[in-house]
């Protein structure tokens, strides 16, 4: 599950694994999964997504728009998700607070997902000190953050399980 330039990084940093399709939230995402020939779903509660969840290891969401129901995530071996700034801002818009309350301990976290939107387990959580300025600047100094913890959390839990 992935949008925007996050999800890119995300789908990116997974492809020395084989992706079995993308449920992809924007125009840009959609691109770049045609273009590596990986199968498009619009959303989570297609039927054939979920077929492929079945067969699949992992489902990963790195900015993906819906919440993932406990009957979804619990389709594949392992489901991860991926979020800026999961020790102190769990839930929506996590950069936008983070800026608004002028935090500059940065970080992208991946938890197992639960019925608790952003409460399961840790698994990996990188941090970086930033000056928040904009959301925009946020995000652009937390990509190489992304790309990392989506390869140790790939690693960490397809090891571990």
């Amino acid at each position: 599950m992935i949008g925007k330039q996050a999800g890119m990084i995300g789908l990116l940093a997974c492809l020395r694994h084989d992706i079995l399709g993308v449920v992809a939230y924007c125009e840009d995402t959609k691109l770049i999964a045609n273009q590596l020939d990986i199968p498009l779903f619009d959303t989570i509660k297609s039927k054939w997504f979920q077929d492929e969840l079945k067969q699949s290891d992992l489902l990963l969401c790195v900015h993906g728009v819906e919440i993932v129901p406990k009957e979804v995530f619990t389709l594949p071996k392992v489901a991860l998700n991926i979020h800026p700034y999961l020790y102190k801002y769990p839930g929506a818009d996590p950069v936008g607070r983070a800026v608004r309350d002028g935090t500059r301990r940065a970080s992208v976290g991946v938890h197992y997902m639960t019925e608790s939107i952003d409460g399961g387990e840790m698994l990996v959580e990188h941090f970086k000190n930033i000056a928040p300025h904009s959301v925009e600047q946020v995000y652009n100094k937390l990509y190489p953050l992304y790309a990392k913890a989506v390869g140790d959390a790939l690693w960490l839990s397809l090891t571990q399980h």
